[in-house]
């Protein structure tokens, strides 16, 4: 047998259910109306029973007044009445310990009489109550009179309040159901208008799922709640449209500069098809201009998917010793560039990051710099306490209208195309500076050359101390002169790049 609280829970569950798959609109519209009935209801509840409360509490004085201005003849048991008893329509009749009765009026009914009556008689007191006597409704008080032992009971008709408590309960009844009425109307008004911009939102939403189409917005029509709504989705628009544009403009970008190297390997591997007629020499040759187009191509590959992968969460930053981070990939960049000398100049930097987007950004930095470097040219690397890294070269520098555009994807200057790249180092190095909060500029310095500066915010002095480790063991790595002829200053280095 299945009990009640279980049976009750189960059906004001499914009462919840139904109530959510109402739309929304009118679930608001039914609650606001609710909420006001009720406290129309409770208004016109109170108002109706302070009015009755006022009305009988005027008959109640009137009836202990009369009670009190009744004369009794002891002799005989004879009632006599004040006039002012008869005023009120009134009946009374005096009534003893024992329970017997005598009317003011012959042709009076008797009232009836209780245990109480006869006991207000005997000991004093009085009450109120009401009665139908004859099919009439009356309001009845017993009151103890002034001859010992003798109560008063005077009754008067509830007739002529009962026609106004009638006439006023019809007429709450009327404006509690006007008030409900023009509740519900108003409220269905307010909620639609309220909800104009959820339903905007959700129709520019099934709009956007069916066509595809980023490009729709929604008028913002308020400063209030729904209204930072709309912006907040129009943001993400923009933000979703800019995305998909970018993703966009990388494949199409991707797969013109693919097409490069792929129709240069296309024609290397075509020409092994007559190897015999091919000297030793020619061959080499063309082995090796397919295992480089193969590199340009791994290359561009790994480039495009590092682009990709856009910020990383949150999660995957850790505490890193930026400084060791250079100095190794510094060291890489000397093996990498062995015509180019580096010189590192570095101050201890501690902050949060990915390592390997980290180490990525700095690696296309000094390969910049490496790649554009004149035979037997020079490199500056110089890491400051606040951050900022800065790499320096004695290339030609760049030209000037090409500087707006060098950190964007695929770009690659008139001086530059010649060279081996994919046009997406720099790109990636904003990528990083982006995602860790910092930034990152390029420009020429004076006597030739580039200059790039990397900013990146740095962790606090307390976080610094609790990261590091309690004995370093310092390595220099480097030191040479600056570009301004100033001595630079030996970098310490530690074996782990974490702290």
């Amino acid at each position: 047998m299945t009990r009640p609280p279980r049976v009750l829970g189960r059906s004001l569950r499914r009462l919840d259910d139904r109530w959510r798959d109402l739309p929304l609109r009118t679930r608001l519209t039914t609650a606001a109306a609710l909420s006001a009935t009720l406290a129309i209801v409770a208004v016109v509840g109170v108002a109706y029973v302070a009015v009755r409360h006022e009305l009988r509490g005027q008959i109640d004085s009137n009836l202990r007044q009369e009670a009190s201005d009744v004369r009794l003849n002891v002799q005989g048991f004879i009632v006599t009445l004040d006039p002012s008893v008869g005023d009120i329509r009134g009946y009374v009749q005096a009534v003893d310990q024992q329970g017997h009765a005598a009317k003011s009026r012959a042709d009076d009914p008797l009232l009836p009489v209780t245990a109480r009556d006869r006991s207000i008689a005997a000991h004093g007191g009085h009450w109120f109550r009401d009665r139908r006597i004859n099919d009439i409704h009356m309001r009845v008080i017993t009151r103890r009179g002034a001859v010992p032992g003798i109560a008063v009971m005077v009754a008067v008709p509830l007739t002529a309040v009962d026609r106004q408590l009638h006439t006023l309960a019809a007429a709450f009844v009327v404006l509690a159901l006007g008030g409900l009425a023009l509740t519900a109307l108003l409220s269905w008004a307010a909620v639609r208008r309220v909800t104009r911009p959820v339903r905007t939102l959700t129709e520019t939403a099934e709009q956007i799922a069916a066509t595809r189409d980023l490009t729709v917005r929604i008028n913002a029509e308020s400063n209030d709640e729904l209204g930072r709504l709309a912006s907040s989705f129009n943001t993400m628009l923009d933000a979703l449209e800019r995305s998909l544009g970018a993703q966009r403009q990388l494949v199409l970008d991707a797969s013109h500069e693919l097409r490069t190297p792929l129709a240069s390997l296309r024609t290397n591997v075509e020409v092994l098809n007559d190897v015999d007629r091919l000297t030793l020499d020619q061959r080499r040759a063309v082995l090796e201009g397919i295992v480089t187009q193969l590199d340009e191509l791994t290359g561009l590959v790994a480039d495009v998917v590092e682009l990709a992968r856009g910020e990383a969460p949150a999660s995957e930053h850790v505490d890193i010793a930026f400084d060791e981070l250079v100095a190794r990939a510094v060291e890489r960049a000397r093996r990498h560039w062995p015509t180019v000398t580096f010189f590192l100049t570095s101050a201890p930097v501690q902050l949060r990051g990915v390592v390997g987007r980290l180490d990525r950004a700095v690696a296309n930095m000094l390969d910049n710099a490496g790649k554009f470097s004149p035979p037997d040219g020079r490199v500056w690397v110089d890491l400051t306490s606040d951050g900022s890294l800065t790499v320096a070269d004695e290339g030609p520098g760049v030209p000037a209208e090409d500087l707006p555009h060098v950190f964007d994807r695929f770009y690659r200057a008139d001086e530059a195309r010649a060279l081996p790249g994919s046009g997406l180092g720099l790109a990636i190095v904003q990528q990083v500076a982006d995602g860790h909060g910092g930034s990152i500029s390029l420009g020429n310095r004076d006597g030739g050359g580039a200059v790039a500066t990397l900013r990146l915010p740095v962790l606090s002095t307390d976080d610094a101390i609790a990261a590091a480790p309690e004995e370093p063991v310092p390595v220099v790595v480097g030191a040479a002169p600056a570009p301004d002829g100033s001595e630079p200053v030996p970098m310490p280095v530690e074996e782990s790049l974490f702290r």
